[in-house]
């Protein structure tokens, strides 16, 4: 049986092999391997026989097949399966990439002694589809007439749409990106990985994108945010400068000063959980009461622990919002001798803070709400908000500089 199908097979294959070639369809094509998707491995054989057909039907009629060898790293590169090759979505990017013009696709599933084949042809450039064949035969000694039969017939329907001519839209030649990010990798809109910054230049593969064309273009390097932007390639010859990427933050040390309490000053550390994102934060804010009249000055400790992060904005923003909640607690004493110390503890219940978000360095302002709790034999507050006028607005405003590391 199967010496007699391959018999047949080499007959079909060597009387459609005897057509005379066109050469005016020499086109760069790429011929993906055809998909089983039965549910069964049982007719996985017919994957490389019709493979194998149209390979022959393609030389036939004077297609240019670019070799597996040129599109595999390709496919692989950009993170396709092979068994997704089928699907035009997945297929025209790698054929694209690999500098084909036409690609193949070709899938079949047998189910009751049926099978449903199905051959496509799309036009890369263009990213349609120009024409298939879809055909149910039954799996015997005719399926294998069947399979050249669907793959000739398909070879005078192919009429590419093909690119617009050079001269209405010309294209971009050659792109040199600038960064002084170095080895950053950059991914350009639907070819993928384009390269990594060497030496603060990556002169691009030749893409013919048409002049006039936006790209969005994907940059990444370890221990930094990914950053996006959009370029217009608006002459033959472009050279874009990339903007420079935004180191993760890990840490950042504080320094701040609060009105109201002039004479004093704060010191903070936060502690990044996700990078520029949220975080822990420890801080203490020494500061005097002094009358400047006789009278003895009154030393304060304010001391707490905030979690915090930013809403609405990114790590990429010049300004962002900042919102903070935690406990704390007010140490007091006096500079009479023998005098009790006093302790408030109190809950942070919310700070909201604007800041200026540059490369190296924070400024914020930020608005304060706290609520003494009374815990304690030996506190000055009681139970009372503390920073929130009778009307429910803030009066308590830090201004501070902060490090990122």
């Amino acid at each position: 049986m199967a010496a007699a199908a391959g018999l047949l097979l080499l007959a079909a294959t060597t009387l459609w092999s005897q057509r005379s070639s066109d050469s005016s369809k020499a086109f760069k094509t790429c011929l993906f391997p055809t998909v089983d998707l039965s549910t069964t491995e049982e007719y996985g054989e017919y994957q490389s026989i019709i493979t194998n057909q149209l390979r022959a039907e393609l030389r036939n009629a004077g297609f240019t097949i670019i070799p597996r060898e040129q599109w595999d790293p390709v496919r692989e590169q950009r993170g396709v399966r092979p068994k997704d090759l089928y699907r035009g979505e997945f297929a025209l990017p790698v054929a694209r990439q690999a500098g084909a013009e036409m690609a193949i696709l070709s899938s079949f599933s047998v189910e009751d002694g049926l099978m449903a084949l199905d051959i496509k042809c799309y036009d890369v450039l263009q990213n349609v589809l120009i024409t298939g064949v879809f055909k149910t035969v039954r799996v015997n000694l005719s399926l294998y007439t069947a399979i050249g039969e669907s793959a000739a017939e398909l070879m005078p329907k192919i009429t590419p749409i093909g690119p617009p001519p050079v001269e209405q839209s010309p294209v971009v030649k050659e792109i040199a990106l600038l960064s002084r990010d170095e080895g950053m990798q950059v991914y350009m809109g639907d070819e993928g990985l384009v390269g990594s910054i060497s030496d603060g230049t990556l002169l691009l593969p030749p893409i013919p994108f048409a002049i006039g064309t936006k790209v969005s273009i994907e940059k990444r390097k370890d221990g930094y945010h990914i950053g996006e932007e959009t370029v217009k390639l608006n002459k033959p010859e472009m050279v874009v400068k990339l903007k420079p990427l935004r180191k993760q933050t890990q840490t950042a040390t504080e320094l701040n000063w609060t009105l109201g309490q002039l004479l004093g000053f704060g010191l903070a550390q936060r502690f990044y959980l996700k990078p520029d994102q949220t975080y822990i934060c420890a801080e203490h804010y020494f500061y005097v009461q002094h009358a400047f009249a006789g009278g003895k000055p009154v030393f304060h400790h304010d001391l707490r622990a905030l979690f915090g992060g930013y809403v609405f904005s990114g790590p990429h923003q010049l300004l962002r919002v900042n919102l903070s909640t935690g406990m704390g607690m007010i140490v007091t004493y006096l500079s009479l001798p023998d005098q009790p110390m006093y302790a408030d503890f109190y809950w942070n219940l919310v700070n909201m803070a604007l800041e200026l978000n540059f490369n190296k360095y924070v400024l914020y302002l930020r608005s304060e709400a706290k609520y003494a709790m009374g815990l304690g034999p030996k506190n000055l507050l009681g139970r009372e908000w503390i920073g929130l006028t009778s009307e429910g607005g803030p009066t308590i405003f830090t201004l501070g500089v902060a490090r990122k590391w």
